[in-house]
């Protein structure tokens, strides 16, 4: 750590304050390390590790997963998801909460993205929540919230990479994200129906027949396939998660034939952000890999357990500490950026020091590090539904307050209980 603080992590934190993007910090402090602390590393590592940390071939099906969900949102096959989840869940109290968080579960195998997520289903459904006078700051919170299942339930474009640099299973990592999710989801309905119940916020929707239940069915059922398709061909063995990327653009790329809603310029646009998307997740995870193999070569991890083991030897206290340390690291950096640092730094103390079998690990990690989007006051989620539901940030993260206390628990769950992420991926021989 002599070296490490003033030259490495010191830089890194001026040039944050100074509000650079997160790319530019990682590799402009790795610069510095390099260069100034005399350290045995040599220089040009720089571009030969930039170079490794994207040159795998598991990071192919990213751009084809972007690329599928970026297709289905200028598609406006949302609207099909939201009628769906109205259908499901709309008769409980606080129903638009609820259809809120039910299709951001269903919308997640669509988009694979947190921000896409919060994007399409958060400027529909916030200003009809507060139209239907829910509190404002409580409409943004369920958004938010439920924006990160989109990153758990698969397919998710975190797992692919998180994946290809902790050499972990993308299908294992897929499965091991269902029942997680799946737990999330409700944890944040629960949450809903008691603050609804409270305040006394939203209609009861009333059910209108077999006969609009089953065209909502109709409507939305080729839409609901895409994930069921995907994962299906990954479990099945009729593909793998890179193939399966193409197979998303294929499947996604005929619904839009067949709803005669694609023409040249959609298909333009959607590939111009595909390629704007793909180019700055590689750049935020090539700087952050450098970043990440600094530390390792300086033997941060290890002195990272020690200092743990001098605190205390009880799993248990271990595994709430790191919680606790993921959750605050979340919030002040991009996620993705913190997994490809935190996970090799992280792994030899939860893997090898705590038996935490790695793909538990992989998926703990995500959840804890996502938690940290609405951490507040700085959490990045917040800043983003904030503006659709015109309320300051401070009370958004004043609401979403009993949501984030809901998603720790189910964080807990699945570091303290592995058959929560370990079942799925066994039954379907995924891993040993």
């Amino acid at each position: 750590m002599d070296i490490i603080g003033p030259y490495l992590l010191l830089p890194f934190f001026v040039l944050l304050l100074a509000n650079l993007p997160v790319a530019v910090c990682l590799g402009l402090s790795s610069l510095v390390f390099l260069f100034f602390s005399g350290t045995r590393l040599p220089p040009l590592l720089i571009v030969s590790e930039m170079y490794d940390s994207v040159a795998k071939f598991a990071l192919l099906a990213l751009p084809m997963f972007v690329l599928a969900g970026e297709l289905m949102n200028r598609l406006q096959l949302t609207d099909r998801l939201i009628d769906f989840a109205r259908l499901l869940v709309g008769w409980v109290r606080g129903g638009l909460a609820h259809v809120n968080i039910a299709a951001s579960m269903l919308f997640a195998g669509v988009s694979g993205s947190i921000f896409g997520d919060l994007a399409s289903i958060g400027t529909i459904l916030i200003p009809s929540m507060i139209r239907e006078r829910y509190g404002a700051a409580f409409s943004a919170a369920v958004t938010a919230s439920s924006g990160l299942i989109g990153a758990i339930i698969p397919p998710s474009t975190i797992m692919i990479i998180l994946g290809a640099h902790l050499n972990l299973s993308i299908g294992g990592l897929f499965a091991a994200g269902i029942v997680p999710g799946l737990l999330i989801g409700l944890a944040l309905m629960v949450v809903a129906f008691v603050e609804s119940w409270r305040k006394g916020y939203g209609a009861v929707w009333r059910p209108e027949g077999m006969g609009h239940a089953s065209r909502i069915t109709l409507r939305a059922l080729p839409v609901l396939t895409v994930p069921v398709f995907l994962i299906g061909g990954i479990i099945g063995g009729v593909f793998t998660p890179t193939e399966a990327g193409a197979a998303a653009v294929a499947y996604t790329f005929v619904l839009g034939l067949i709803y005669r809603r694609i023409d040249l310029p959609l298909l333009l646009t959607a590939l111009r952000e595909t390629v704007r998307i793909t180019a700055s997740a590689l750049l935020i995870v090539s700087t952050a890999f450098v970043f990440s193999r600094i530390l390792t070569f300086h033997r941060i991890p290890q002195e990272l357990l020690d200092l743990l083991l001098a605190v205390s030897e009880n799993p248990l206290m271990l595994i709430l500490l790191m919680t606790l340390v993921l959750v605050i690291v979340g919030t002040f950096m991009d996620a993705l950026a913190n997994m490809i640092i935190m996970g090799p730094l992280l792994m030899p103390v939860m893997v090898g020091g705590l038996d935490m079998h790695p793909i538990q690990f992989g998926i703990w990690l995500m959840i804890g590090l996502l938690l940290g989007l609405l951490t507040p006051p700085l959490g990045l989620a917040l800043f983003m539904v904030a503006p659709i539901a015109k309320v300051p940030v401070l009370r958004v993260a004043m609401a979403v307050v009993p949501f984030l206390a809901a998603q720790l628990v189910v964080l807990l769950a699945v570091a303290l209980v592995p058959a929560i992420t370990l079942t799925l991926p066994r039954m379907t021989g995924l891993i040993p």
